[in-house]
């Protein structure tokens, strides 16, 4: 291969096989350059893997549904040729009540609007409203995410390496994307505006007052805003996220939760196929011990077992904390930015289970045996107050006497992941916050699990009896097996101080650092956290663009 300026091409070491990294990598080696992706467990995946977490059973570990995943990034790497296939699901949710009463929500706006009627007629005649202006708000957003943003430390300079930050805003500063998305925020109709400047700041709770009364379709939308976030529906900054994930693909009024064939490691496993048919290599059980800087700048990496790579640009799809304060020598990054990532906020509140059931679990308020509600993501968080009261216990230190539960059973649709005649349950959790007072997870994991089962009872009578197998995930075993600081889902906090300009990056881009030649590709970049894809691909398009400048 060799690069377009003449020569060989420019070589690449991207840290990390997770979604993000593989993304990257793919676009990376597509564009010709020497790329290797080094990952430090035996599997490839990061936190979007399938696993065989129990005898038969392939687990997705931690992400378990997607509806983030860009169609575009799918598109121009051709994963359906590698293998990738989306499975749909309607209906995507189905929240349960204890009176067994139920709401189904899907793609199909008549059958969302008769369901919501059920609980109030009011807030069926809202909901298309809801869900136009969720779906225009987005819409007006997402250059802001879709594209790499300019950094706040200094203006670029277009004719200097390292300074060009390609896409939507081409080689403007931040000052003047700043003004752009003013202007286009000023020009927004009706009420349209005050809405947005809500959705950025304010809470998801104030934020669906605005729309409905019923708690019965609230919890459905607000749970987009909290999920894996340190805060309770009512906080501040957390109608954001809702807002976020309406990027994705998106039913009447929220994200179309859907399946992937094979368990959510299917979008890695395609990615990697899509890397290596480019001529990127990629090496499992090669952890990376430090990166390797010298004069600024950065060099190559060091492997835990001694072995050194040599690299023109080292690409880092790990979270900040780890990239900056656990991979590198304290006095090659400036010491105020270090201590700004020492100091990052990484809070994981969520834990995983995964259940090897011996039938089809049963759902209260539904007829026996295969129903609609089994297609579905079953969320049990039947009031906003119960998620208030969930999470007043994560601030008290303890794990949610009655938590936030979203029951997945992907063998329904894909009996691949399950051993015939069983299912697959796979349970989200939250708030099981990482940092325990007066306890240790190590002591009260299979306890707690317990705990959820009890409560799963009361929605789906019979589940405890129909588990013969279960493997519980807690935020610290997130962080010991997949590397997520905190067992942050995110990668770190998604609240305004850590987003857009104040999120990853500093100097000419939110992918650059201030290493020379080292970048960030991970969901610790803009625009964010999610099996998104986004972060992997905008950070290859700054690397190719210095690379070719240099």
């Amino acid at each position: 291969m060799t690069h377009p300026s003449g020569g060989s091409a420019p070589t690449v070491i991207v840290i990390g096989g997770g979604h993000n990294g593989l993304t990257c990598a793919a676009y990376l080696a597509r564009a010709g350059l020497r790329v290797t992706v080094l990952e430090r467990r035996d599997i490839l995946g990061g936190a979007c893997v399938t696993e065989e977490l129990m005898p038969g059973y392939r687990c997705s570990t931690a992400s378990l549904v997607t509806s983030l995943f860009r169609p575009e990034i799918a598109a121009d790497l051709d994963l359906a040729a590698h293998g990738l296939e989306f499975i749909p699901r309607n209906p995507s949710v189905v929240a349960l009540f204890p009176d067994g009463r139920h709401l189904s929500l899907g793609s199909d706006e008549r059958a969302c609007v008769a369901e919501v009627a059920k609980f109030s007629k009011a807030d069926a005649d809202a909901y298309p409203a809801y869900g136009r202006t969720m779906r225009r708000l987005a819409d007006h957003i997402e250059p802001l995410l879709m594209n790499p943003l300019p950094g706040l430390a200094r203006p670029l300079d277009p004719g200097a390496r390292n300074g060009h930050a390609p896409g939507r805003y081409g080689s403007a500063d931040a000052a003047a994307v700043l003004r752009d998305a003013l202007r286009r925020a000023a020009e927004l109709p009706g009420d349209d505006l005050p809405m947005l400047m809500e959705l950025l700041t304010g809470s998801a709770a104030g934020f669906l007052d605005r729309w409905f009364e019923s708690d019965a379709i609230k919890v459905p939308l607000v749970i987009d805003g909290i999920t894996g976030v340190d805060a309770s529906p009512s906080m501040p900054g957390s109608a954001y996220l809702m807002l976020y994930h309406m990027t994705g693909v998106t039913e009447v009024g929220r994200p179309a939760w859907g399946q992937v064939r094979g368990g959510m490691g299917g979008i890695t496993a395609a990615l990697a196929s899509a890397a290596r048919s480019h001529g990127a290599v990629i090496r499992t059980d090669a952890p990376v011990a430090r990166i390797v800087t010298r004069d600024g700048q950065a060099t190559g990496v060091v492997l835990a077992s001694g072995e050194e790579l040599s690299a023109d640009a080292v690409v880092s799809a790990a979270d900040p904390y780890t990239t900056f304060v656990r991979l590198m020598a304290a006095d090659a990054l400036p010491g105020r930015y270090r201590r700004a990532m020492e100091n990052r906020r990484f809070q994981g509140v969520a834990m995983k289970m995964h259940l090897a059931l011996d039938r089809l679990p049963e759902v209260r308020g539904f007829p026996p045996g295969l129903g609609p509600q089994h297609n579905a993501t079953m969320l049990i968080a039947p009031t906003m107050e119960y998620l208030e009261e969930a999470y007043a216990d994560a601030r008290a230190g303890r794990p949610s006497a009655n938590p936030h539960i979203e029951a997945t059973v992907p063998s329904v649709l894909d009996p691949t992941v399950a051993p015939e005649g069983r299912h697959l349950m796979g349970l989200y959790i939250q708030y099981a916050p990482y940092r325990l007072a007066g306890a240790s997870w190590d002591d009260i994991r299979e306890s707690y699990a317990d705990r959820v089962l009890e409560c799963m009872e009361e929605y789906l009578p019979g589940i405890t009896d129909s588990v013969v197998d279960r493997c519980v995930l807690t935020p610290l075993d997130l962080e010991r097996r997949l590397g997520l600081t905190g067992g942050d889902l995110y990668h770190g906090a998604m609240t305004a101080d850590q987003l857009f300009f104040l999120r990853g990056g500093t100097g000419p881009s939110s992918h650059h650092t201030p290493v020379e030649g080292l970048y960030l590709c991970g969901s610790g970049a803009h625009p964010g956290g999610g099996v998104f894809g986004v972060p992997g691909r905008n950070g290859a398009h700054v690397v190719m663009s210095d690379l070719d400048r240099s």
